[in-house]
């Protein structure tokens, strides 16, 4: 019976492999052409989903204590996509004097004298979460924030980071906006 039942397995593996060969079929008709990098999506190939937006945090948008202060800001270009394969780059716009200003990337850390300010952000789906800690000679000492914070995000789609950082200074907020446009 052990025969006959390998007899039978040897014979329809032989049939099946058999019946998987024949001719080669037609090959199909050409698909229509991708985007060669030029011009950009719909009609601008090369050119990521790129959205950047100023957020204005006045004083009472902080909630916390002497440990951080924190806001939330709401950002709907933040989808799940971006989220899984973007990327998210925020920025503090600094006064300086009134003719002046720069960006510094997040998370930043602001050395004077005794006093080490930090600001750092989390990114959700749909919003940021923006932290605020001063700590001096080691002890935390956030007071409540007294003046405006403005932030400038960058939201790319499907650009991973480390893509962005292998070709431009990702400090740079012009310098990103250059790059994806």
């Amino acid at each position: 019976m052990k025969t006959y039942s390998l007899l039978i397995s040897v014979l329809a593996s032989l049939f099946i492999a058999v019946g998987c060969l024949g001719p080669r079929g037609y090959d199909g008709i050409d698909g229509v052409d991708g985007y060669d990098g030029t011009n950009g999506q719909n009609g601008k190939d090369g050119v990521a989903n790129v959205g950047a937006a100023i957020y204005d945090v006045e004083p009472s948008s902080w909630v916390g204590d002497i440990n951080g202060y924190t806001t939330t800001l709401i950002v709907p270009e933040i989808n799940n996509y971006v989220f899984e394969n973007g990327a998210v780059l925020v920025y503090v716009i600094q006064e300086e004097g009134s003719d002046y200003q720069r960006f510094s990337q997040l998370p930043y850390t602001w050395l004077n004298n005794s006093n080490t300010e930090y600001v750092d952000f989390s990114a959700f789906i749909g919003r940021i979460e923006i932290t605020i800690r001063w700590v001096d000679e080691g002890i935390n000492n956030t007071d409540a924030p007294a003046g405006l914070y403005t932030f400038k995000i960058i939201v790319i789609e499907g650009t991973p980071l480390s893509v962005l950082q292998a070709n431009i200074d990702i400090s740079n907020p012009e310098a990103v906006l250059n790059y994806i446009n």
